[in-house]
């Protein structure tokens, strides 16, 4: 007879090899995950320092359904902190192309003025900026996993 122990290891093993073999089957088409457009909805100023903004963003999604939360990030002009950011949660639906409404707030980092916000709003290059990003992706399994990007040029991520 297995002691307690020795079963609850055999039973965490199994589960390990079920977990791989059905995240293994999955990758490929996670992959081909794609945000096709994003477009601004509606822009609202919150004092000098900060914005709400509700965006419509276009996703492709091949895969098996998914939420975005804990969504947060940080925009860099030239390597220094500019604009910090966050969304509200977001759920994608499973094998389907749609487009969903996401709530963002943005605010100058600290050591950033207004002015040096209107100067770049005149004249800027894109490969000035850089972000990160993390987020939590949850299955609607109940699986979970958060996600962190960094440095990322935003020219890669805006198509010409």
């Amino acid at each position: 007879m297995l002691s307690r122990r020795s079963y609850r290891n055999r039973a965490a093993a199994f589960l390990a090899a079920m977990l791989a073999l059905c995240l293994g089957v999955g990758c490929s088409k996670i992959q081909d995950i794609k945000v096709t457009s994003c477009s601004v909805d509606s822009f609202t100023p919150k004092g000098l320092r900060a914005a709400a903004a509700k965006l419509s963003i276009c996703v492709e999604n091949p895969a098996m359904e998914f939420t975005l939360s804990d969504i947060s990030g940080t925009l860099f002009y030239k390597g220094k902190d500019f604009v910090l950011y966050s969304a509200e949660p977001v759920q994608v639906g499973a094998r389907s192309t749609a487009v969903y409404p996401l709530s963002c707030t943005a605010s100058l980092a600290d050591g950033v003025s207004v002015l040096a916000l209107l100067s770049l709003l005149k004249e800027y290059d894109l490969a000035d900026f850089s972000t990160t990003l993390q987020a939590k992706v949850t299955l609607k399994s109940g699986l979970s996993k958060k996600l962190k990007f960094k440095d990322i040029p935003i020219s890669d991520l805006i198509n010409d």
